[in-house]
């Protein structure tokens, strides 16, 4: 969440300090239009922990990041179609932007901070008038459509983190049942049989 939280800031001050220095600001940058702090943030933890870090601990954390990417994207998407906005601009080129790069960017094995990759793509679009078929058109916003999804990831992230505190106390009942699985197996005959080597 924290390194969601810097994109549209970091966006807005790359853009600023490229139009000062006299930069074209809709030139695509080959760093990025924002400075990427999500996998950094595994090294700085990681080099402060106590104890050594998983080596799965990069590649989960950069995968829920992917995922969490993805789901936020759905949810609008299905949250605009509940809505009937369907028809609606926005929704029209969201909806084509992400299905055109699922697989660049969210299928398969990938390399690490795609989802940066695909928020920074978005990011660089240029806006253009959308004509759907059946009337209608507009303007499309990609800053917009890139900050709703920033947005609703952050959405998303707070109740992944929610359902993972309950985690504990959703296990509690498995492993009640692993216990008495146990205990039924080591039945009081074979507790006796056992004990009687020791007489």
């Amino acid at each position: 969440m924290d390194a969601n939280d810097q994109i549209l800031d970091s966006f807005f001050e790359t853009n600023r300090g490229r139009r000062e220095a006299g930069g074209n600001v809709g030139m695509a940058m080959e760093s990025g239009s924002f400075v990427r702090t999500s996998m950094n943030m595994m090294n700085d933890i990681s080099r402060g922990a106590v104890t050594q870090s998983s080596p799965f601990r990069r590649s989960n954390f950069d995968l829920m990041y992917n995922l969490c990417t993805q789901a936020a994207i759905h949810r609008i998407l299905r949250e605009r179609k509940a809505a009937f906005e369907e028809r609606e601009v926005s929704f029209i080129f969201l909806r084509d932007y992400y299905t055109g790069r699922a697989e660049e960017y969210f299928d398969g094995e990938l390399t690490y901070g795609r989802a940066d990759d695909f928020i920074d793509d978005l990011l660089q679009t240029t806006p253009s008038v959308l004509s759907p078929q059946g009337g209608g058109g507009g303007l499309v916003d990609p800053v917009g459509a890139a900050e709703e999804i920033i947005k609703m990831r952050k959405v998303v992230a707070q109740e992944w983190k929610a359902l993972m505190e309950r985690v504990s106390e959703d296990h509690t009942g498995v492993r009640q049942a692993l216990f008495s699985s146990q205990m039924q197996r080591d039945s009081p005959q074979d507790v006796k049989d056992s004990s009687s080597g020791f007489q």
